[in-house]
């Protein structure tokens, strides 16, 4: 797991074979080099590479001269011997995907002793094993941190922009998306309400929307998974929930159902219902549907059901600003857009315009300050129940502003002004069986 031969036959064919060099440095990094000279070496290389100047002994051993304590790990005559151990200069890569190959070795052996370790080490055993399933998904990546300047990173962004994909996934609704571009990796989303605004709503509809771009992984602590299954069938498909949630559909339901089934496999929407998740359960759940299907969004509805840890003992303001930070930590480690929903306090009941603010946010000012975006629904369900008000709060990278929606409650479903679901009449009081097929003869379950 640790032969120097090989290490210095890479060294000494990028060396003897400048052409090499790209290649290589598509398998290898510094870190994995198990001897810290060598990887300094590959360094070396790389940067001469990067100014278009010639790598070669020469060259390389000046830029060594600057790092001193290199040169004295190896000896001055420690490049022509890398050379040497390169039987042939045109098999660089070669030589890389051995040492990548002994580096992942390496770090199995680590991540083992970890793991091992962790079984020793007091604590909620749920997070001892995150903590191990972490190690070992790490070992795949380079143990190395690799420093990278702007001049280096910038092409990554300009190709980004000149690709067909967008680097965003949008909304449901225009007027949002003109001002927060859709939702981004790496970036949490709070959705604030009242109780029975339709937070579950706007949540559930963002994961239908990204749903169809890839996995979404939703959490839901207050509806279980077969309420969630009716509202999806509500909204995509125009049938009353009512009738679903009361199993009173008409023969049109029933053909409707029957009709979009072939459409239920391009909904990877994975929905956990427990109702007592911790982040712990949320990491662990999320990372086994990115193995399954690449995870495009996580949703939590909602942050202030999450459980505590057994044994916490501290303030619930406290937990729920170590729960905010982790959420936000998480959509950073997996790349994916974090959509937490969460509960208002009284506090725009109290006022005169009764709209919301972010300091109405329930348990924690940690909430605001760690999101990237801040939407905060308001709906009078007295006077107008069907105009949903959409403020944009906070958002790092727009503008703020508010917007008005539709929002039609017996389809599940908010939408713009100008746009109108298809409207259903009242189903009567009774039904007829005979009026319907039987889904389970089509469906086949």
């Amino acid at each position: 797991m640790n032969n120097a031969e090989h290490e210095m036959s890479v060294l000494g064919a990028m060396m003897l074979h400048n052409k090499s060099i790209p290649d290589v440095m598509d398998i290898l990094e510094p870190g994995d080099f198990y001897r810290p000279a060598n990887g300094n070496i590959f360094r070396a290389i790389v940067d001469l590479y990067a100014r278009n100047e010639p790598a070669d002994y020469a060259t390389v051993f000046e830029a060594l001269k600057r790092d001193g304590e290199t040169l004295r790990a190896v000896g001055n005559d420690y490049l022509p011997k890398c050379g040497d151990a390169a039987h042939s200069y045109r098999n660089g890569p070669e030589y890389a995907r051995i040492v990548a190959r002994e580096a992942v070795r390496r770090r199995i052996a680590s991540a083992g002793l970890k793991v091992a370790d962790l079984a020793e080490q007091p604590g909620d055993e749920d997070e001892l094993v995150e903590q191990a399933r972490k190690a070992v998904d790490g070992v795949s990546r380079a143990a190395g941190e690799k420093v990278v300047s702007f001049s280096e990173s910038i092409y990554e962004t300009l190709r980004s922009m000149e690709a067909d994909k967008a680097p965003f996934i949008p909304t449901p609704w225009s007027s949002v998306n003109h001002a927060i571009a859709g939702v981004r990796g790496g970036a949490m989303y709070v959705v604030g309400a009242r109780p029975a605004v339709g937070k579950t709503v706007i949540g559930l509809q963002l994961a239908q929307c990204i749903a169809r771009h890839g996995a979404v992984a939703f959490y839901s602590m207050e509806m279980t998974k077969d309420d969630l299954n009716k509202r999806l069938l509500a909204s995509e498909l125009h049938i009353p929930y009512q009738r679903l949630r009361d199993d009173a559909l008409l023969a049109r339901d029933t053909n409707k159902i029957i009709a979009s089934e072939p459409d239920f496999h391009r909904m990877p929407l994975y929905v956990n219902d427990n109702p007592s998740l911790s982040i712990t359960d949320i990491k662990r759940h999320a990372r086994s549907v990115n193995r399954k299907s690449p995870l495009k969004a996580i949703v939590i509805d909602y942050i202030g059901l999450m459980s505590t840890p057994f044994g916490y003992r501290g303030e619930r303001h406290q937990f729920i600003a170590d729960m905010s930070r982790q959420l936000k930590v998480l959509s950073k480690e997996m790349d994916v857009p974090v959509i937490v929903l969460a509960q208002l306090n009284r506090g725009s009941e109290q006022r005169a315009d009764k709209e919301p603010v972010m300091s109405d946010l329930r348990d924690s000012g940690a909430i605001e300050q760690d999101a990237d975006v801040v939407l905060l629904l308001h709906r009078d369900l007295m006077n107008q129940p069907g105009d949903l008000y959409v403020r944009v709060a906070k958002n790092r990278s727009g503008v703020t502003g508010s917007f008005k929606l539709k929002f039609y409650g017996h389809y599940s479903k908010a939408v713009e002004e100008h746009v109108s679901p298809v409207e259903d009449r009242e189903y009567p009081a009774f039904r007829q069986a005979q009026e319907r097929p039987a889904l389970s003869s089509v469906v086949g379950f």
